[in-house]
């Protein structure tokens, strides 16, 4: 360092401001202007860089007064604009990697225990009050006698202190003295300002080294000396730096002294004067004036400076804590100029209380604790501010930040930042607290009783949803955190500093000296520049981590409590517990040791943070969800299953080295973690000598640990098995190798879920076999990664080629060890593939998601029928047949054990009757007598779900006659499985009659088989037997009496056997339509060559009159179809074809069939009228009238001129209308519920089959129903045409006349009776029908009183369900 003496000359001829003259009466001749020299950046900070703070590039000067001592006295300069020497000494720093003890670390801030702190402040209980110069790497300690500068960057510690005594003579109970490190100019060279604050003696070493080493000679004269009169009671309160104009010394009477240390030459020396505001008393030190205007000063918050306007000049504000701003400008010679005083207690309180209820306002007040000057400027000509105000009011104390403008007249509250993330225990009576904003200002440092609030200055996003929360009153705030302190630790702050950093490191960094521990060092990162809403607020994981790897660091006196001070939402919190996990088992953490020296230790300090971290969770916050404490768990067994793969790794290299001749190639782990995709793993750097990409893996790459189980098999897949260059012993070593890794990874994972489920939370009961049971929370789980669909398709095809290989190695009597270890390896294999497919598919079944119940259906489908028979029975190719029924009967596989045995028992059959010995055919035999024995076992040790597996299997196998036989028969579980299931009724009926002699049973499952049938005929057979079947149940037991029982009102049972009677006799009805219509139509066809062929000539023969109707024509052409290859049609397609149907070249009123087409279309209604969709019924009946009304020629029948009467009623009786009407009326005569098809008028037709609603329960697609809906609009308007221009009302109403009169005269031919000429018939327009007078009311009633059964309406067709709306 230099001396003094150095310093003094070298800048004695630059003193005075360069645009002022200079005096005459200098020392020494007057010397040329020297040019500046070029500074680098490594020399020192400039004065910019050393005193920025605030918001962007924002400046910060001095330190507030809280109690604590100075702040920040950093590149205190004394001169400016001043020559300097070139020399280029690098000043100290802290390193970025040292070893400071890092307290707590998250992504926002940083706090340490910085080691560079002497031994004798740490262990002794005396106090001190400290500041620091950071630029210089520079901390002071002053004591009641002393005065300690150190290094608080070093690395190791205080290594030298050098301690200064101090010739205040204050006693212990006096305030402690305040003094700052004072940078001399642009040299290395450091001094040290010390004031007594009682009794205002001021003390200045120009050079702290020489003054340490003068010490040791009292007799020598320490420093300069001076000194500040006060007043009686008046104490120094704080030194504030304002740069080369010198210090302000804050009084308690709320007066302010400038300090100067050197004088106009440059030398040594200590001067002060007060700052007199106009308004002041402009009385002396001690005058009565000067010391009323002292007491009438409120007291000052805190007192900032940053350079002025005016050059050479730097502008000082001060603050009282009522919000009065002064501002001053002050030069290095001590002038002093006031410029103005602005009040903002108004505008900052009306701020503040924005938001609150109007009524408490008036008990609320706001107090001005500190503030900093800001460098960027939002209004020309004024002074940015931070300001750090208190809202006080009854039981409340609320922090908030403020950016103030002060103008020439006024001040404006820009913008307001609430500190809302501090929770204070019980309120201070006196608010308190410190504001710290370090360079580059991006981050505040709010010291609160008991916290440091960590609080970032970040704008607001300018988007659409800021705006709109901007809008509501609910704008997000930057991020904030409050760095709480222990209460047993009693933490006592003696003074901070804020540090600088350079443009690419841009963290705001502030150091805290604590009473009796050391140096805290606060690091604030830059705030991130996205619009993630999570970045500007407290997470959960931020505090779990700093809870998990820094609660634990010895003598730590940060609490990382979050009671009553945190609410976080129970999501985000296992979201990061989650998180947290994962990144340990990759470790991501510094704090995680990565070396790979020792994996084994490795792996296990991460289980035990693993452990440790869900102990934390499970004490400190609330009981996690069902699914988070699965997902915790299976990154616990993915780490589990990476240190037993590891253990087999390591075990593996031992046997090499002993038994290298077992091993054709090397370990294959190495290759398989080659082959993992990039993506997959993280890759080794070459560059910093990684060579060792398997440790690489078991470092980094944990959580994925199953992607590489599953290569194991695409390795041996790709390159072994499909290559001609690989061996077959290398093949078999790299076969069983997968294998052991499948079942050491998979099988240490199902071990470690069985020993520490409890440990997360989860209830050991709910577990079988590993596999949480159904039922017990599947569907509110994601996959299992132990059976995952790589992992269940890398178990499937080790078993398959791995029992195929070992098979052909026995055969060709090659690597038999490593065959023999496959084959056995093969029962562990196959039970971990049954464990795999179980837990898979009944996840899936257990899911919400319709398409992964369908996924786990498919899936567990497929495993029944051919996954799992193949892997059990392959294990009787290697000889552990008796290993796959264990395995069967362990898992309940019911359908495999049947297939197991059906296959034994062929495989013993073939045996028997290919064998000549009667001796193997004796063992045979006994071999098959115990399988049957099994059988019978099984009925009673499984039940329905052996008897479920076992039937299906025979008639799987089409030998469903042995059902019945004595050998396999178990009749209480054949009845029960064949009443299962719908499509058994066939083998049911059977059952039914000859084992339960249940022959109502037997009838209802033949009307359920027919109602399956796609064949006419069968379909008809069916029903025949059903009929046939409930006239044995109503047959009179022998013995029974003949006398006619009293008439009693039927059983519910009975009613039902009568409905189901009544509908197997109308389905019978309907099949033999169908038959006599095919019968009729079948004779056009005796000329076809095909089928094909049949139907065209049918469309040849009867559907030429839909030339102009291809959707027609196309459902004509698919009943023709269905009609030749005898299938059951549907009703609605059989009532299309009856009527569309036309004769080729046919007239009016000609009929296709016998009686007519129209009469069977209105019958096929009618007792079809329950199968028929409630929806479309209506619709089709009056399709059928008004395909009916535009059959005849209305035209020609109205016209009426020179007709007589009989011809005219010749003519309509022998219409379409006619014959339909007439048959209408013989079938309700011989059924009442043929009055469903009554017509309806002309009129109330138009729009059948032309709605989505009657057409959609038919036709699904919109492309089919469209074109069938114009056409259907065609036929309306011909009806329309017919109705408007050829009086169809009338004549329908004439038609309908006409043929009940043809059908009363062929009721009375017969019997040669008259006929009522004068029937009257009426066509009642209100009724909206077609009624004839003398019907009977019994019709009617009959009608009303049938009743169908299964639930359905009335035969009039009402009904309460909603219709649907047309499309």
């Amino acid at each position: 360092m230099f001396s003094p003496e150095a310093s003094l000359q070298g800048t004695r001829g630059s003193l005075r401001n360069p645009r002022r003259r200079q005096r005459k009466d200098s020392d020494g001749p007057q010397q040329p202007r020297r040019k500046r020299s070029k500074l680098s950046e490594g020399t020192f900070n400039s004065t910019t860089d050393a005193h920025a703070n605030g918001n962007g590039s924002a400046l910060m000067n001095g330190h507030a007064s809280h109690g604590h001592g100075p702040a920040s006295v950093d590149s205190s300069l004394v001169l400016v604009d001043m020559p300097v020497r070139e020399k280029k000494t690098l000043v100290k720093r802290a390193p970025k990697d040292d070893t400071a003890s890092y307290l707590t670390k998250n992504d926002h801030y940083a706090v340490k225990k910085l080691p560079g702190f002497p031994q004798s402040l740490s262990r002794a209980k005396t106090p001190f009050r400290a500041s620091a110069l950071p630029s210089a790497g520079l901390a002071l300690a002053l004591t009641t006698d002393r005065a300690l500068v150190w290094e608080y960057t070093s690395i190791a510690g205080a290594a030298k202190v050098l301690t200064l005594p101090l010739p205040f003579g204050l006693k212990a109970s006096d305030p402690l003295p305040i003094g700052a490190v004072v940078r001399n100019g642009p040299t290395n060279d450091f001094g040290i300002v010390a004031i007594a604050p009682t009794n205002g003696k001021i003390t200045f070493w120009e050079n702290v080294e020489t003054a340490e080493a003068h010490s040791h000679f009292p007799q020598r004269q320490q420093g300069v000396h001076g000194s500040l009169r006060l007043y009686s009671g008046e104490t120094i309160t704080d030194l504030v730096d304002v740069e080369h104009a010198g210090y302000v010394l804050i009084l308690s009477s709320g007066r302010l002294a400038q300090l100067t240390l050197r004088d106009s030459q440059g030398r040594p020396s200590i001067a002060t004067s007060i700052l007199n505001a106009p308004n002041g008393s402009n009385g002396s030190f001690f005058s009565f004036k000067g010391l009323l205007g002292a007491t009438i000063r409120k007291t000052i918050a805190s007192v900032r400076a940053h350079p002025s306007k005016s050059k050479g000049q730097m502008e000082v504000v001060t603050a009282t804590r009522s919000g009065v701003f002064q501002v001053w400008d002050l030069s290095w010679s001590g002038q002093q100029i006031f410029k103005r005083e602005l009040d903002v207690h108004a505008a900052a309180l009306a701020t503040v209380q924005e938001g609150t209820a109007p009524e408490t306002r008036g008990q609320h007040d706001i107090h001005i604790l500190d503030f900093a000057i800001l460098d960027q400027q939002h209004v020309e000509g004024s002074i940015p501010m931070l300001v750090l105000v208190a809202l006080s009011g009854r039981n409340t104390l609320d922090y908030s930040l403020l950016e103030v403008d002060l103008l020439d007249s006024s001040g404006a509250v820009r913008r307001a930042i609430p500190i809302r993330n501090f929770q204070q225990t019980q309120l201070s009576h006196e608010p308190a607290g410190s504001l710290m904003l370090p360079n580059p200002g991006h981050t505040a440092l709010v010291q609160l009783p008991g916290a440091v609030v960590v609080a970032s200055l970040a704008e607001p996003e300018e988007s659409p949803e800021a705006q709109l929360q901007s809008d509501s009153g609910s704008s997000t705030l930057p991020f904030q955190d409050s760095i709480y302190f222990r209460e047993e630790a009693h933490v006592h702050i003696t003074g901070s500093a804020l540090e600088t950093t350079s443009r690419k490191d841009q963290q705001c960094s502030a150091l805290l000296f604590v009473q009796n521990y050391g140096i805290l060092q606060i690091s604030a990162r830059p705030p991130a520049r996205d619009n993630d809403t999570g970045t500007h607020k407290v997470t959960a994981r931020s505090k779990i981590e700093q809870a998990t790897f820094f609660s634990t660091v010895p003598g730590n006196i940060i609490d990382f409590s979050v009671k009553s001070r945190y609410t976080f939402a129970q999501e985000e919190v296992e979201n990061a517990a989650i998180d947290i996990s994962r990144d340990i088992l990759s470790s991501s953490y510094d704090h995680l040791e990565n070396s790979t020296a020792s994996m084994e230790d490795h792996l296990q300090e991460r289980a035990a943070a693993v452990h440790t971290l869900m102990a934390h969770l499970r004490s400190d916050y609330p009981p996690f969800s069902f699914p988070v404490k699965w997902q915790l768990m299976w990154l616990a067994e993915r780490l589990a299953a990476a240190q037993q793969l590891w253990a087999w790794y390591q075990d593996k290299l031992i046997d090499q080295q002993v038994h290298p001749e077992s091993y054709h190639e090397n370990i294959s782990l190495g290759r398989i973690i080659k082959a993992v995709g990039k993506s997959y793993k993280t890759p080794i750097n070459e560059e910093a000598g990684e060579t060792d990409w398997i440790r690489q893996y078991f470092l980094k790459d944990i959580p994925l640990i199953n992607i590489l189980i599953t290569s194991s098999w695409q390795l041996l897949r790709l390159c072994y098995l499909n290559s001609d260059t690989k061996q077959r012993p290398a093949t078999m070593q790299m076969m069983s190798e997968g294998i052991d890794i499948l079942l050491v990874s998979l099988e240490g994972a199902t071990d470690f879920r069985v020993k520490n489920c409890e440990h997360y939370g989860l209830d050991p009961a709910n577990l079988e076999d590993g596999i949480l049971k159904p039922d017990c929370g599947m569907d509110e789980l994601p996959h299992f990664w132990t059976s995952s669909h790589n992992v269940l398709n890398a178990t499937r095809s080790l078993i398959d080629v791995g029992r195929s290989m070992a098979v052909e190695s026995f055969e060709l009597g090659e690597t038999e060890e490593l065959a023999q270890k496959i084959a056995l390896d093969l029962y562990r294999l196959v039970a971990l593939g049954c464990r795999v497919h179980i837990e898979r598919f009944q996840w899936a079944l257990g899911q919400n998601d319709e398409k992964k119940r369908e996924m786990g259906k498919s899936l567990k489908e497929e495993w029944d029928r051919r996954v799992r028979p193949n892997h059990i029975q392959g294990l009787v190719d290697v000889g552990l047949a008796s290993d796959g029924m264990d395995l069967s009967e362990k898992y309940h596989d019911m359908p495999t054990l049947a297939n197991l045995i059906w296959d034994e028992s062929n495989f013993l059959e073939e045996s028997r009757a290919g064998s000549e010995s009667k001796m193997e055919q004796a063992e045979i035999s006994v071999k098959m007598n115990k399988i049957k024995e099994r059988i019978r076992r099984y009925f009673d040790n499984f039940g329905d779900a052996w008897a479920e597996a076992f039937y299906s299997k025979l008639v799987t196998e089409n030998r469903s006659g042995l059902v019945f036989s004595k050998e396999y028969l178990n009749q209480p579980a054949l009845t029960k499985f064949l009443r299962a299931k719908p499509a058994r009724a066939r083998l049911g009926w059977i059952n039914e009659v000859c084992g339960e002699k249940n022959y109502e049973a037997a009838a209802a499952a033949l009307e359920v088989a027919s109602r399956q049938e796609t064949n006419a005929w069968c379909s008809k057979v069916e029903l025949s037997i059903a009929k046939l079947a409930l006239l044995c149940k109503q047959e009179k037991k022998p013995g029974a009496s003949s006398e006619p029982e009293q008439l009693e009102e039927k059983t519910r049972a009975e009613k039902i056997r009568d409905a189901r009677s009544i509908a197997i006799e109308q389905q019978l009805e309907y099949s033999r339509m169908q038959g006599s219509i095919r019968d009729t139509f079948l004779l056009f066809t005796e000329d076809a060559l095909d089928n094909e062929s049949a139907v065209q000539l049918l469309m040849d023969e009867f559907g030429g009159r839909l030339k102009e109707r291809p959707a027609l024509q196309a459902l004509l052409r698919q009943g023709f179809d269905n009609l030749v290859h005898n299938r059951v049609m549907e009703p609605a397609l059989m009532i299309d074809v009856l009527t569309l149907v036309t004769a080729k070249d046919g007239e009016s009123g000609q009929n296709v069939l016998e009686p007519s087409e129209f009469c069977m279309a209105l019958r096929v209604i009618v007792i079809c009228w329950d199968s028929i969709h409630k929806n479309s019924r209506n619709g089709l009946l009056n399709l059928i009238w008004k395909r009916l009304c535009i059959r005849d020629d209305w035209e020609n029948i109205n016209n009426t001129l020179d007709i007589s009467d009989v011809e005219l009623h010749d003519s309509l009786v022998t219409s379409a209308l006619g014959w339909a009407f007439k048959g209408l009326l013989k079938s309700i005569e011989q059924d009442p519920l043929s009055r469903l098809a009554w017509p309806k008028k002309p009129s109330e037709l138009l729009g059948a089959g032309c709605t989505n609603g009657e057409l959609c329960c038919r036709f699904g697609s919109e492309d089919l129903r469209n074109p069938i809906i114009n056409d259907n609009l065609a036929d309306d308007e011909i009806l329309q045409t017919h109705i408007e221009k050829h009086r169809l009302e009338e004549w329908f109403e004439a038609g309908c006349a006409a043929g009940k009169r043809e059908y009363e005269d062929e009721k009375t031919r017969p019997a040669d009776e008259d006929v009522d000429e004068a029937a009257d018939f009426d066509y009642d327009l209100e009724d909206d029908s077609v009624s004839v007078e003398g019907d009977s009311p019994d019709e009617d009633e009959a009608i009303a009183d049938t009743i169908e059964i299964n639930g359905v309406q009335d035969a009039t067709g009402e009904d309460d369900d909603v219709e649907m709306q047309d499309q």
